[in-house]
Parts: C-alpha cells; structure tokens; sequence
C-alpha cells in the first residue's frame, strides 16, 4: 500500500522553518509551507518471489505484480500528484533467474534535473551492504541499449556498478524483486532518506581537482538554445560583487557538483543548474531568479530542496518579457533588470552603477529576433502536427501509431 500521508507517519523536518526571502511583484509572492515526507527507510523495501516487471511501452513505465498477479502498489510511480501509466498483468516467457531491486524508470533519464530528483528515488537501498552485489532493473524507452553517461557517473557514485544494472523495455520475471517505495515525488516531496543518497555522490564525485569559490553564479549564457536573453547583464553585476560566473555545460559532472559541493552561495535563474544544491552542505544560500513572467515556476520545487539540505533560499523577479510564460515554456524568455532586482541589490550591498542597471538594447534585440524565428516554427508546426496524426494510423498498436507519429514530425522539421 501507499504511505498515508498522516500526522503519524509523516517526516518534520528538524531544522524547522528557515529565512525564505521573496523580491517579487506582490501578485506573485508564494505560500510555501513546511515540507513533510513519508519516512522512508529500508525497512520499508518489500521483497516479492517470482514476480514479474510489467512494463507500459507507450510511457516506457513499470510496475511490479506477484506470482498471483497482485500488483505490489509501492511500485507505482507517481509524479506531479498523480500516479503514471499503470500496466496491466501479463504473463511473459522473458525470464531473468535473480533477485533484483527495482529501480523505476521512464522519460527521467533524458533530463538531467529530472534524473536527479526524481531517478534516485529508489536507489537509496545501496546505503545498505546487502544490496551492494544486487542487480539494479531500470525500465526504459523501447530500443535503448546504455544509460546516458552522467545517469552512469551518478550510479557508480552510490556504487552501482555497470554488470549490475538490467535494461528491460518489456514485460520480464525475474525470480524475485526488492521493491523501494519512492523516497521523492516531484512537487511533493523529498524524504530524509535522500540526503544520505546525495551525500554520498557528493563525497565520491565533489573531489575534482579544480579552485572553489565561496560564491558562484550559473549561467545559461553558453547554452545558445535560444530560450533565455540578457543575462550577461545581470552576470556582469554579480560578478562584481564577488561571484564567479560558472557555465555547467562546459564543466564535466565532478567538475560541477566540486564547485556546488564547495561554495556557500549558488545563484542563477531558475532551471535544473540551481537543483544541484541537493549537494550543498548545510547552511548555505541559493538565490534563485525568476524568468518567466507567468505565476507558474519551479521556485515550490527549489525550496523544497533547500529544506531538505537545510539551505537559506531567495527568489528573485526577473522577467522583462513583453509576452507571459511559463517556467516550462519554449517562447523565448528575456531577464533584466527589474525593480525586485535592484531591490535585491541594495538589501545585500551589491555595488553596480547607472550604466549597470541600463537597458540592454543588445538582449532586446537578440530576443526580438529569436521571437520572430519563433512564431515562424509555430505557424509550421501547426501544419506538421496533423499531418503527422493523420499518417501515424499506420501505426498498428498505439506504440507504433506514437512512434510513426514522432518520426514523421521529425522529418518534417528536419533541415
């Protein structure tokens, strides 16, 4: 069964509530209460003989059904709220004679920030010995054969190793399954349990051999996806007041959790760069800036973080865009100089001059451009979409209608 969520069960976190400062337009000020999470431990890992993995194609989920065909309800997956696809009881001629634990799966892997809240949820049995010589079952996207290299780097780090983890796209028994309940839902909760998890991929992989910074500063200035102007302005301004400006993707996955790992202050625009601090140590500060003008963002998600790691959090307003998005949006987004901003500066003694805090006509015009580009793809995605849903009925199962579906599209939008 589920945890019930109950004032029984339920894990208060014990550092109590910390100083969370918002500069924001009064109309997008957040209630963020205190989190609370079912207590997970090991003891709560249920082992099932002769169990089978059923796995959903479409979503490329999997749960877990005894030898009856009783589905062991730990195993569901759920996200936002709500559970993913369950699939239904099969018998299956794919079988695999071990004792494994499952490790979930699905879309997490092809996201980085969403692998690390979420694709560690299961894994924290290898906090424990007994687990250390068992296979580790991943459930993924039809045809794939390896994991991306930093879900690896992640894995080895808690000491999983390459010849114990298990791919399976398809419905597969195995002799019998250890089965982790979640220790995170997205939104919802991070359980204590996680900070042993991320703690120990702090010490295996926070030891690069690169200067720290007691502030630092991520950028997505060297991104170039197209999605996010003007911040070289706002860089410019912290990197005068003693933070180094650090671009992840230029830095290996050591590299980066070293430099979180090490610094007091991480600051950025919202996004998955800033979800590192689940590697900072205690005590510290994440200054978060928001980019997008719609009220939707991803600062819920941020501070639950910071409580679990016991970290100070502040968010800033940041949005100058002319057109309202949303955190998740691919309209192109533009940050700036606003008053929330300026305010943030002067509460923290930032020294910046007239010329500092001056339009940047340069990110207009590079963000108007980018918009343009945008509507243009938009207007011909229209087109493309039912297009691709009209021949994708060739397809005969709704697999094969999905991936006829994503193939066309891809065609269609190719150069």
């Amino acid at each position: 069964m589920r945890k019930n969520y109950n004032n029984d069960t339920l894990a208060l976190y014990p550092n109590g509530r910390k100083m969370i400062k918002q500069y924001m337009p009064d109309s997008m000020y957040q209630y963020f209460p205190p989190m609370r999470a079912p207590n997970v431990s090991g003891a709560d890992i249920e082992f099932i003989p002769n169990a089978t993995i059923c796995v959903d194609r479409l979503n490329y989920t999997g749960v877990v059904y005894d030898k009856n065909g009783n589905l062991c309800r730990p195993s569901i997956t759920y996200r936002f709220g709500t559970h993913t696809n369950i699939a239904k009881f099969s018998s299956t001629h794919n079988f695999i004679n071990e004792h494994v634990v499952f490790a979930g799966g699905g879309y997490i892997f092809s996201h980085f920030g969403h692998f690390l809240l979420e694709g560690l949820a299961r894994l924290y049995p290898m906090l424990d010995d007994f687990y250390r010589d068992k296979k580790f079952i991943f459930v993924v996207r039809h045809g794939t054969k390896s994991l991306p290299a930093y879900v690896m780097n992640f894995l080895s780090a808690i000491g999983i190793t390459p010849e114990n983890i298990i791919l399976i796209d398809k419905t597969t028994k195995f002799a019998g399954i250890y089965v982790p309940p979640q220790a995170s839902e997205i939104t919802k909760y991070i359980a204590p349990i996680m900070i042993r998890v991320f703690d120990l991929i702090a010490k295996n992989l926070g030891n690069a051999d690169i200067k720290t910074y007691d502030k630092i500063y991520m950028s997505r200035g060297k991104m170039n996806d197209g999605r996010t102007f003007g911040e070289s302005q706002i860089e410019h301004i912290f990197e005068k007041n003693g933070y180094k400006i650090i671009y992840p993707e230029k830095l290996s996955l050591d590299e980066q959790i070293t430099l979180v790992h090490n610094c007091r202050v991480l600051s950025g625009t919202a996004g998955t760069a800033l979800h590192l601090a689940v590697f900072m140590r205690p005590g510290g500060h994440v200054v978060q800036i928001k980019r997008n003008s719609g009220n939707a963002d991803n600062a819920y998600i941020q501070n639950q973080i910071c409580e679990l790691k016991n970290l100070n959090f502040t968010t800033v307003f940041g949005s100058i865009e002319r057109i309202p998005t949303g955190h998740f949006s691919q309209i192109p987004q533009i940050i700036g100089i606003t008053d929330s901003m300026i305010k943030f500066f002067d509460d923290n003694n930032f020294q910046y001059n007239k010329s500092d805090i001056a339009p940047d006509n340069n990110a207009w015009s590079q963000y108007n451009r980018q918009m343009r580009r945008y509507k243009i793809a938009h207007a011909y995605s229209k087109i493309i979409k039912p297009i691709a849903r009209i021949l994708s009925v060739f397809g005969i199962t709704k697999y094969g209608r999905n991936s006829v579906r994503e193939y066309i599209t891809h065609i269609m939008h190719a150069d």
